[in-house]
């Protein structure tokens, strides 16, 4: 919330994998329309469409969401906005939270087309800090072993640049959104936990 006020908008995605379609869909509307939001529905809209529908919202709030319900087959968008932070309570549990700050229009764009073209997703986003940063460790550490530098000054920059090349190219399409004034200030994975409770049976007396 606090990351939401230091600048630009906050833009909450949350993609969340459904059986059925209609079920999720009642849950959502049924959320949103409990915190007065008002919202958008898009049918497996393309990329213009999603676009050009997330260009109105953006000049509508300071905090912007955008949902994602998909059965494997079909995408369902919904795209609404508020004045103040909302949550996700009553939502489907998402299979993917991510959190961005938006500091430009154009960059709002951008990262709708990117969702729209299924870009952003699986394991390597749910934890793109920590596998980046060990990828363009390790990468760096390579390429100086195998580059032969004249001092160490040179080889240390070398290192620094080929790491920096490296994660750059790991961690698109997150790389180019930055460029384009968006960060991602959260990411994670929804885990949900099931309780099994045994009720045990008395048995009978005989007699």
């Amino acid at each position: 919330m606090i990351a939401g006020w230091m600048g630009g908008k906050r833009c909450t995605y949350a993609l969340v994998r459904c059986e059925i379609l209609s079920c999720c869909t009642q849950q959502v509307e049924k959320a949103f329309k409990s915190m007065g939001l008002e919202f958008t529905r898009l049918v497996d809209p393309d990329p213009y469409l999603l676009v050009s529908s997330g260009g109105n919202l953006y000049d509508r709030g300071k905090f912007l969401m955008v949902i994602e319900l998909t059965d494997g087959l079909s995408r369902l968008f919904y795209l609404a906005s508020s004045e103040a932070p909302v949550g996700l309570e009553g939502i489907p549990t998402p299979e993917l939270v991510l959190a961005f700050r938006v500091k430009r229009k154009e960059g709002f764009h951008s990262l709708l087309e990117i969702i729209s073209r299924k870009k952003i997703g699986g394991i390597r986003h749910k934890h793109r800090s920590t596998l980046n940063f060990l990828m363009s460790l390790l990468g760096g550490v390579v390429f100086s072993s195998l580059m032969e530098f004249g001092n160490y000054w040179a080889g240390l920059l070398g290192t620094i640049i080929f790491a920096l090349i490296l994660y750059l190219i790991l961690d698109y399409p997150f790389s180019l959104l930055y460029l384009r004034g968006v960060e991602v200030i959260s990411t994670g994975e929804v885990r949900t936990k099931v309780f099994v409770i045994r009720l045990g049976t008395k048995g009978k007396k005989k007699g």
